[in-house]
């Protein structure tokens, strides 16, 4: 039996919960035995339950003597890190747990999983194993480890002769038939008609909390109702189904919108509904379910905005980089210039204000296979909504960049099992290259 030891050093890791969820899921639970160390909101959010793996909550005040008590007791062949960007920060010692010297005492083999387009790595472009540059500034904290998984998408799968450095392909190995039965018995669960559209509109709790601690909560009823009126364009009924929120509102339904929220959703549940969704809906640039999605044939929209706003509150004027502001959102952002004028400014990813000027790209980084959207420019937006569950030319680029991806990226990616048995069999730690 193969033991790995996956840490979540993070206190916001919710979106490398999902992929160590896509990754054991690869993995065969009679020879490889997973164990999970997590803090206390990102293994409270998850159910790992279904993959036969341990969460061991590592909560404020957990020492280094419990690390080390776990490492005697445990006694891993394989640790692997699952969010090094966090232990590199200048604020680690304020968001994680764990600190970075822990890394140098673990006799087993040590990895590093990355995907937030932040990848560890020297000027160029291969494995560091000790000093890096992390999006072009050297990190105040080093790591100590062997070996790097780049988890493709998001990241670009390349050919490579480095032999410390994995490419994971997160692709689906779901048969077709169980992805329809999931299906159905999801959209029955929700009570989705049958001629109904199912959506899924999903608000990552890490930027979600970011958003409660500016005070930006608001925000997303604005989005939520940003989105019943794109659907309401439709002709198809459509059934919409809000993650990670509770509902704004008293109402749930809307024209031809149902609405389903779920404040929480537990990781299986979460992952049929994905499966099961025709559009997939969000805010972040980094959220998992994007790629994801995308890998099971579903397209899927980023949203941000590129609407600043001028003037005063009593009499504003709004710039954005597009021709027209429709009247529906002239109206609503009125009011909002009056009642919470700190929600409108530009972002790509909320609630972090965008800094550059809107990229001027659709299918926004290919390797990423999915579209950005401005918020607020109901002509494209809504033009790019009904193309991609009605078709048109944005569902076949979609399908083109999809395929090509297919082609030409995931034979450069391994599976988990491969990966977890050439690390296995790894010489011990130190040697180098």
């Amino acid at each position: 039996m193969i033991k790995v030891l996956y840490v979540i050093a993070g206190d916001f890791a919710f979106d490398e919960m999902l992929y160590v969820d896509q990754f054991i899921g690869q993995l065969d639970h009679r020879t490889v035995e997973n164990r999970l160390l997590a803090p206390p909101l990102p293994s409270s959010q998850v159910t790992l339950k279904d993959r036969h793996t341990e969460v061991i909550t590592a909560g404020p005040g957990y020492s280094y003597e419990e690390w080390q008590k776990l490492l005697i007791d445990y006694e891993p062949q394989i640790v692997i890190l699952c969010d090094p960007a966090i232990l590199l920060s200048e604020d680690a010692p304020n968001l994680s747990y764990m600190e970075p010297e822990w890394l140098q005492d673990i006799p087993c083999v040590v990895a590093v999983m990355d995907f937030r387009m932040n990848l560890l790595k020297t000027p160029d472009d291969q494995l560091a194993l000790k000093h890096y540059v992390l999006n072009k500034i050297t990190p105040p904290y080093v790591l100590d480890y062997d070996f790097l998984i780049k988890i493709c998408p998001p990241h670009n799968a390349i050919p490579t002769d480095n032999p410390k450095l994995f490419q994971w392909g997160t692709k689906n190995a779901l048969a077709g038939l169980s992805l329809y039965t999931t299906r159905e018995e999801v959209r029955i669960q929700l009570g989705c008609k049958p001629e109904s559209r199912l959506i899924t509109l999903v608000f990552p709790l890490e930027n979600t909390i970011m958003a409660i601690d500016k005070g930006l909560f608001a925000h997303f009823g604005m989005v939520i109702e940003s989105v019943i009126y794109y659907l309401n364009q439709l002709e198809d009924d459509c059934m919409l189904a809000v993650i990670n929120m509770p509902p704004p509102f008293e109402d749930y339904d809307f024209d031809n919108v149902q609405i389903r929220f779920f404040p929480t959703l537990d990781m299986p549940l979460l992952d049929n509904l994905l499966k099961s969704s025709e559009l997939l809906l969000t805010e972040s640039l980094t959220y998992p379910g994007l790629s994801l999605s995308a890998l099971r044939d579903t397209p899927a929209v980023t949203f941000g905005s590129s609407l600043s706003l001028e003037g005063t509150p009593e009499a504003p004027t709004y710039t954005h980089a597009f021709e027209t502001l429709d009247p529906f959102f002239q109206m609503k952002l009125d009011a909002l210039s009056q009642e919470d004028p700190e929600l409108i400014f530009p972002y790509l990813s909320f609630p972090m204000t965008l800094s550059h000027h809107w990229p001027q790209t659709e299918l926004y980084r290919e390797n990423n296979l999915f579209y950005l959207a401005d918020l607020f420019d109901a002509t494209k937006t809504s033009k790019l909504i009904d193309e991609l569950l009605n078709g048109g030319p944005y569902l076949e680029d979609f399908k083109q960049a999809l395929q090509m991806f297919r082609q030409k990226k995931l034979e450069l990616t391994q599976d988990a099992e491969t990966i977890i048995r050439t690390l296995v069999t790894a010489p011990p730690r130190n040697l180098g290259l």
